[in-house]
Order: structure tokens, then sequence, then C-alpha cells
């Protein structure tokens, strides 16, 4: 829990401590979200093993795409001005804390919904990526392996253009039947996060 709470305010001076010319640099076209996360991830159901239990901290980057779905005359009757939907990369390197100290890297992709009511903007997610671990487990052969993800949270927003996300997330990563065994690993847990987000 330390290394934690310890993580969430690192990242929160951090964020805090960047000047607002900082986002002034030519950003690239559709780009409408910058950020960085922090949580953790839980599964209690390892074979001959305590929980697997991750740390992940990464940057989070949103791209507008009701754009394009306008333009194929897709979505006008139902995407308004109000509405977020966004295709979000989320890089990210998490500490494995147990059943052993180990690392994970890898790279979300994910497709995101959500209305704005005022300061808030609740929203779902869900998608796919790629992801390598270090941790050695009897449910999986390999240490590459693919996600599939989702969930649910809120930002909320302290000024027009930044805010900070609450978010509950579901993981499973497995290596897609590469290799025996693929039982794969089921993950819950948390996020939290500060964005920043272009007009």
């Amino acid at each position: 829990m330390k290394i934690i709470l310890k993580s969430y305010l690192v990242i929160l001076c951090l964020f805090l401590s960047i000047p607002q010319k900082a986002f002034s640099f030519q950003k690239p076209e559709g780009l409408k979200e910058i950020g960085v996360f922090a949580g953790s991830l839980r599964d209690g159901t390892l074979a001959e093993k305590d929980d697997y239990v991750t740390v992940p901290v990464g940057l989070r980057l949103g791209f507008d795409i009701k754009p394009l779905i306008k333009k194929f005359k897709v979505g006008d009757a139902f995407l308004k001005k109000r509405d977020m939907l966004e295709f979000v990369a989320e890089p990210f390197i998490a500490g494995v804390i147990s059943p052993d100290s180990n690392f994970e890297t890898g790279c979300g992709l994910l497709l995101k919904y959500g209305y704005r009511f005022g300061k808030f903007l609740p929203f779902i997610n869900g998608g796919t990526g790629l992801q390598y671990t270090t941790q050695h487990t009897r449910e999986e052969a390999t240490q590459w392996c693919f996600q599939v993800q989702g969930g649910g949270g809120f930002y909320y927003f302290f000024e027009e253009d930044k805010a900070v996300s609450f978010e509950c997330r579901f993981r499973h990563f497995s290596n897609a039947g590469t290799k025996e065994p693929n039982k794969g690993v089921d993950t819950y847990g948390f996020y939290i996060g500060f964005s920043y987000f272009f007009n």
C-alpha cells in the first residue's frame, strides 16, 4: 500500500509541476488527451502461488475519432458535442510485488466512450494490447502475452482542460494459445490518473 501511495504522490507532483507552456508543442493530428496514471491490479487464483499483484504506472494518449466516424456519415444521430470517443494508447511499466518481485511492460490499446455532465465525464472503455512479464506462473507458458481489458470510471475537471480520473479495470492476459499451458491470468483493480485535454 505504501508503494501505491508513493506512486500517486510522485505522479501528482510531476503533473502539477508542469508549466502550462509545456503543452504548447505541435501535437499530432487528432491528439485530444495526454495524461499519466497509476494503479493496483490483483489476481487471487494463481496455482501454488500467492496473489498476483502489480502496481502499474503509465502514459495515456487519447486520439479523438469522432471526426473519423462523422466523415463516413456514421454516428451523426448519436454523437453530440459533449460526447468523448477516443482511441487510447497506454504504454506502461508495472512492478510485480507478489508472488515474487518482478516487472511487466507493454501497451494497451482501447476505445473509450464518455459523456460530460458539467465537471464530470463518466466513461467506459475496452480493448486489447501486448505485454511482457518477468513473472513465471503455472498458468502461462510464455512471458510475452496478449491483453483483453475493459472498465469504467469518470473524469473530474478541476479546470476546463485538466482532469483527474478514477477507474475500475479488468485485465486478462494470456498467450492466445501459442503454447500450453494457457489458462490466463485475470486481474481486477483500479487506476487513478491526471490528464490534460487539447481544445
